[in-house]
């Protein structure tokens, strides 16, 4: 049986000085039911919980360490430096059998971490929400931090089908007979953890944007009658339709439910002599007599003179069970009904007019010189095959910024299309200025482009040129505070804006030949994109 070791005896006199960690607690408590993933939902706190665990247990026996090692000297071998840095804590746990996982990771080491916990090697992984997609890496338990997540607008409670995507990691078939989940509950705040329901699990709804490319591709492939089709019979709209369906049949049976149950009603319904209306009035009077005692003023002047003077007629002589059961049961049902039209409303306001937008978008691209009619124009034929940021990125072009600029320059403003730098990036500043992008920002503004569509940032640019310019990883590292895999996803993403571009450049053979020129330069070491 393994014994895991537990530092005790080094950190005995500096835990009397710590906060115990919550995250060792848990794993102390489940330490039968290994390997765990224990999601979080921060980048930082995957980290930092790892570290809390580090100081305290060590998985690994003595030949596992070894095997850890061997597999790390392989890796450190086809990529040098890769635990350098920040990373160097990372190479120290993997040999405790704990690790971390999230985006911010260069693709060597998550591969090496995937490695090793496929291999049964790593006993405690922390992880956000993105490891539980994609490639199947079940575990004994599952362990969710917390129950909330930013989902970029705004912290909410997770949905059931993010909570069973992650929860469903736990239990591995042949060794476990359950899986296990366990939930960190804030005792300040037991309402915020959500109490989920696979009953409940929210449908995938179908979502179509209408791009400059979506209207180019359509006029350019699909006749009249096949773009009609496009926009009227796609997989949102159908959606939308069956619901509001739905929705109008449910209301439709309340409404009739409700006429059926005024039948059981008299014509002295909320008349003084009905014991259900004489209920109301006491109600009301005792309410204004509580008033009176605190001294509040009366905003029904009047008001208490008029309800005796109704209470003192005489009261009907009947059992009422029938109207009372009627009423209770019409509360409820207006009630739902409400819940009903309040959902009919949201859909209405979610529900896009494709076709109205689809013309609003050509509107935009005729009036920028895209397309004439139907017919798609020089700028209109190269946006056809860019697929981001595709007005601002062809504007680029025939603005003449990128055949005038260097192509190193060029690498800097490419790789700020429709980039949004996080709260605390930082990065040294480059040679190039950029301002030339700035002013075609302002004039696309002035055509009535929306900002969506205009995305860019001078952020990353000193990152790109430095790199084309034979910059080593570590000296992009150097010059940032970016994680390593945020840099990998902004260069790869650069080449593959060139990539379309080489192809959108068409008869443009000085175009075609310094993006070609540009996207191999950057295409090396570290960052190449396998193809």
């Amino acid at each position: 049986m393994r014994t895991c070791i537990k530092k005790d005896t080094i950190c005995e006199e500096r835990r009397s000085l710590r906060n115990t960690s919550s995250c060792v607690e848990i794993v102390d408590a489940i330490q039968e039911h290994l390997p765990a993933l224990y999601f979080v939902f921060s980048r930082g706190k995957t980290e930092g919980l790892a570290e809390d665990l580090g100081r305290e247990w060590d998985f690994l026996l003595p030949d596992e360490k070894q095997q850890v090692e061997k597999a790390i000297q392989q890796a450190e071998q086809e990529n040098a430096n890769m635990f350098g840095g920040r990373r160097n804590n990372l190479r120290r746990l993997l040999l405790q059998g704990i690790a971390y996982h999230h985006a911010g990771l260069s693709p060597a080491l998550k591969e090496i971490v995937e490695n090793l916990y496929e291999t049964r090697l790593i006993f405690v992984l922390f992880c956000t929400e993105t490891f539980a997609v994609g490639i199947n890496f079940p575990a004994a338990s599952t362990v969710f931090e917390s129950c909330r997540k930013w989902d970029g607008e705004a912290h909410r409670t997770i949905l059931n089908r993010e909570f069973y995507q992650m929860a469903g990691r736990a239990g591995r078939r042949g060794f476990d007979k359950v899986g296990r989940v366990y939930i960190r509950i804030d005792e300040r705040f037991p309402e915020q953890t959500g109490f989920f329901d696979e009953e409940q699990v929210e449908p995938v709804r179908g979502r179509l944007t209408i791009s400059p490319n979506t209207v180019l591709s359509l006029l350019c492939w699909k006749t009249d009658a096949e773009i009609q089709k496009f926009l009227s019979q796609n997989l949102a709209v159908y959606q939308n339709n069956l619901e509001t369906a739905r929705l109008d049949k449910d209301i439709t049976s309340m409404d009739e439910r409700m006429e059926e149950l005024k039948g059981c009603f008299c014509d002295q319904m909320d008349t003084p002599p009905c014991p259900i209306f004489r209920r109301k009035l006491n109600k009301e009077l005792n309410k204004l007599r509580r008033k009176r005692k605190r001294r509040k003023t009366d905003r029904y002047p009047g008001r208490v003179e008029q309800i005796k003077s109704m209470l003192a007629e005489k009261t009907k002589n009947c059992m009422h069970h029938a109207c009372t059961d009627a009423q209770e049961e019409m509360g409820g049902l207006k009630e739902q009904r409400s819940h009903l039209m309040r959902r009919r409303s949201m859909l209405n306001r979610m529900t896009t007019d494709y076709p109205k937008e689809f013309d609003k978008m050509v509107e935009l691209l005729r009036s920028m010189g895209y397309v004439d009619g139907r017919n798609l124009l020089a700028r209109g034929a190269f946006a056809l095959y860019v697929h981001v940021e595709e007005l601002l990125v062809t504007e680029l072009v025939f603005s003449g910024i990128i055949h005038e600029a260097s192509p190193a320059e060029v690498a800097a403003i490419l790789a700020g299309v429709d980039y949004y730098p996080g709260r605390d990036e930082v990065v040294l500043p480059g040679e190039y200025e950029m301002d030339e992008v700035g002013v075609l920002l302002n004039d696309l503004e002035e055509m009535g482009v929306p900002e969506h569509l205009r995305a860019w940032s001078p952020v990353p640019g000193p990152l790109a040129e430095a790199w084309y310019n034979g910059a080593t990883f570590e000296q992009l590292m150097g010059r940032c505070n970016l994680h390593e895999g945020d840099v990998f996803s902004l260069l790869r993403r650069a080449i593959d804006l060139l990539r379309q571009m080489e192809r959108a450049a068409g008869e443009d053979r000085e175009l075609k030949e310094k993006v070609f020129h540009i996207r191999r330069t950057l295409d090396r070491d570290e960052i190449a994109v396998l193809l």
